[in-house]
């Protein structure tokens, strides 16, 4: 015997399969669900047939199908999603209504910065973020939503220090920064070969780009390790001051410690009063 939470993303996709044939039979395949239950949920689905709507199946005529779903989950507002093997669609997808301008893909952090125009910043974030927080939820990619505003602001500051660190010209600049290589660190990881895959100048020219980019870090990390040095020293000094007078205090109070020593060791003298007073 299997029991199911009814707040399971699972829950949902039993509710589908439940209520659309299409699915029962295999022609629709549900890919994956996210899920905020008795608020929203994304549910993904795809079909090898070309001749079959899979939205369309799911969401049945006049909206049977979805309605007899939102009523079993009180509500719950669904989107159902159309599944792509190509990850940047598909993640656009989820995020619909909103219309999407540009995907950045970061494979190495397994996450895709979009920008959309400003005024569809707040559809594509959604109320208190939950429209992106499904998404990436459902596509298991980490989504960072900027407005095309923010990200010319953004993007100008890190191509000027491309340009006066890596001494290259803005449309290369612009360029690296497309490709997500935006940081000294990350074009010192490339060889010469693969940098000129990516820009298509010279590997004379990428070599030289990467030795500069190399030379940079080598500076950075001998500056970490001076400040480090520094802030060891200045602890060091502020540990020994600190000592210093503890020591000075305590030279303080044994003279008056001695001195009270002193009294309490002496005997009480007797008050002797004269016959006849």
């Amino acid at each position: 015997m299997i029991l199911m939470s009814r707040t399971h993303p699972g829950f949902l996709m039993k509710l589908f399969e439940l209520e659309v044939p299409e699915i029962q039979e295999g022609i629709i395949k549900i890919i994956g669900a996210a899920r905020e239950p008795g608020e929203r949920a994304k549910i993904s689905v795809y079909s090898e047939d070309p001749d079959i709507d899979p939205i369309g199946a799911c969401v049945g005529v006049k909206g049977s199908r979805v309605q007899s779903i939102v009523q079993e989950l009180r509500g719950e507002k669904i989107d159902i999603i159309p599944y792509s093997k190509d990850i940047a669609k598909f993640v656009c997808n989820t995020l619909a209504p909103a219309r999407v301008s540009k995907v950045y893909i970061n494979e190495e952090e397994h996450s895709m910065e979009i920008i959309v125009n400003d005024d569809q910043l707040s559809l594509a974030i959604g109320k208190k973020g939950q429209n992106v927080r499904l998404a990436s939820k459902l596509t298991s990619w980490k989504i960072d939503i900027s407005s095309e505003s923010e990200v010319e602001k953004t993007s100008k500051k890190i191509i000027d220090e491309l340009v006066e660190n890596l001494k290259v010209s803005e449309i290369l600049a612009r360029i690296l920064h497309d490709e997500y290589l935006r940081d000294p660190k990350d074009i010192a990881k490339l060889t010469p070969e693969e940098m000129n895959k990516i820009t298509s100048i010279s590997v004379e020219d990428c070599r030289r780009i990467i030795d500069e980019a190399k030379a940079i870090m080598a500076r950075k990390a001998l500056e970490a390790e001076e400040a480090k040095r520094a802030g060891e020293a200045d602890a060091a000094e502020a540990s020994q001051l600190t000592e210093t007078d503890e020591k000075e205090e305590g030279g303080a109070e044994e003279p008056v410690q001695e001195a009270r020593q002193e009294s309490e060791a002496k005997p009480d003298e007797e008050t002797i009063t004269p016959a006849g007073e």
